[in-house]
């Protein structure tokens, strides 16, 4: 019980100084790339939709817990540049701490040369902030006299503003997204907390082979403010476009297995098995990531070129 009270602290420290991860990560990042890149709203074919929901640490009580959502589209197609708005919702708890956040995006998509698309997006949205520290046992009474470690508190934060930019064709993609361009300061909750801006840099590809498989390797960097720099990457093996199976990796963290398998004509279903290498082992070894993808293709299916590396 000690034990987990204290990782739970340091999780809320972690918060307050604001030099760590902020927003929640993703395992299958490449099939959910909306959730941190608003320039790929209207990138697909079709009305794409994405609703999750990620379990981490398990055994450890009330660790992060993260249900996401979103859908873009694409209209307004003049040649061949058109433009891709889209909308995303998530909910993050960790033990005393919670994260509401809403947003709207937009994109404009140009067509580069015969395979080339750029896009540029930005998204606007708020984000609601909770703490309640009265809701864990501190280890040490010193705490109990700490203005930073006090009651409940709550904040509103507007405006959240994401930007982000995406170049690809038909086998291959290259991301760059700020998420946090506005680094809010939280008045409400610790002595001198602020959000800190999330950069991501992404690419992937798609390899075709023989007797229709293909193989997919993909990778993300990413830095959030003073912290060091990260690495997830991922490689996966496609038959058909039907079914992938593949492995990750998290520096600092641990190993993933991933699995997306295609239910019916225009549904999707992932999953992500993490297992941990780092410390937290000891206590919560495991974390698990559904994402289930819907896609409405009524009229113009095709209309605009997919990319097999991230499809």
């Amino acid at each position: 019980m000690m034990r987990k009270g204290i990782i739970l602290l340091l999780v809320l420290i972690g918060f307050v100084e604001a030099d760590a991860q902020q927003m929640p990560i993703y395992s299958n990042y490449v099939l959910n790339y909306f959730q941190i890149n608003p320039a790929v709203a209207g990138s697909k074919p079709c009305l794409d939709m994405k609703v999750g929901y990620r379990r981490q640490w398990m055994g450890i009580r009330d660790a992060p817990k993260t249900a996401f959502g979103n859908i873009h589209g694409s209209f307004g197609k003049k040649k061949h540049n058109f433009h891709g708005i889209g909308g995303q919702v998530l909910n993050d708890d960790a033990g005393p701490l919670g994260m509401t956040n809403m947003n709207l995006s937009y994109a404009y998509h140009m067509k580069m040369n015969r395979r080339y698309y750029l896009s540029a997006g930005f998204g606007l949205g708020f984000t609601q902030y909770r703490v309640d520290v009265g809701s864990i046992i501190l280890p040490d009474v010193q705490f109990v006299n700490d203005p930073a470690f006090q009651g409940r508190a709550s904040e509103f934060i507007f405006p959240q503003i994401q930007f982000g930019l995406w170049l690809y064709k038909d086998d291959r993609f290259y991301g760059f997204s700020i998420q946090n361009v506005v680094e809010n300061q939280l008045q409400s909750i610790g002595l001198d907390a602020r959000m800190r801006r999330h950069f991501t840099l992404a690419a992937g590809r798609a390899i075709e082979m023989q007797d229709g498989f293909s193989f997919k390797p993909s990778a993300m960097i990413k830095y959030v403010g003073n912290s060091r720099m990260s690495l997830d990457a991922t490689a996966m093996f496609d038959y058909n476009s039907m079914v992938e199976l593949g492995v990750g990796f998290r520096s600092g963290n641990g190993l993933t297995g991933l699995f997306r398998v295609d239910l019916f004509k225009y549904v999707t279903l992932a999953y992500a098995y993490d297992f941990a290498l780092s410390r937290i082992r000891f206590d919560g070894r495991n974390t698990h990531e559904v994402i289930i993808g819907i896609q409405a293709c009524a009229r113009g299916e095709g209309s605009k070129a997919p990319c097999a590396a991230y499809d």
